[in-house]
């Protein structure tokens, strides 16, 4: 008896992905500051930092999102990364609860890669990271369409820490 695989649309892959991702550079950022080295550099001026962590993490979810979805444009706040990274940073599953869980809206069904562009903040609130006030740190993931939000991920890598 042939059985047949349902793949679920391109957007609700994406999520799923980007929420197993996201968790993933929430680790990154974790251990970052465990190790005790920020490798805080300034950016733009000193009212606007960067961390080691920042880097790693958006280097983790660039990297991952570009394996899976290798046509999709990806736009993350730390500029252009290099997505040679190592094995265990790379995401390649899927958060099966959230396909199983939720309908893709019809109007999402047949979007196709080049319509998608990937939003990162791999670290939102770095100032406040650097300063010890993490449960007010996200990783933000966000998914447009043609121009327009359509979704995404917010993850707080202290979130009852």
């Amino acid at each position: 008896m042939a059985t047949s695989t349902v793949v679920a649309p391109l957007v609700m892959r994406i999520v799923a992905s980007s929420i197993q991702i996201a968790n993933r550079a929430g680790r990154i950022i974790r251990d970052v500051l465990a190790k005790g080295d920020l490798g805080i550099v300034e950016k733009d001026g000193k009212d606007d930092l960067q961390t080691e962590a920042d880097r790693s993490a958006q280097r983790c979810i660039v990297a991952s999102l570009e394996k899976l979805f290798p046509n999709v444009t990806i736009i993350g706040e730390e500029g252009a990364c290099d997505t040679r990274v190592p094995e265990d940073w790379l995401v390649s599953d899927v958060n099966g609860e959230f396909l199983a869980g939720n309908a893709c809206p019809d109007a999402l069904k047949q979007v196709k890669e080049s319509e998608l562009v990937i939003w990162v903040d791999p670290l939102d609130g770095t100032s406040e990271y650097t300063q010890g006030f993490l449960e007010r740190v996200t990783v933000l993931i966000g998914i447009s369409v043609n121009d327009r939000a359509v979704g995404g991920v917010i993850h707080q890598p202290f979130f009852q820490t």
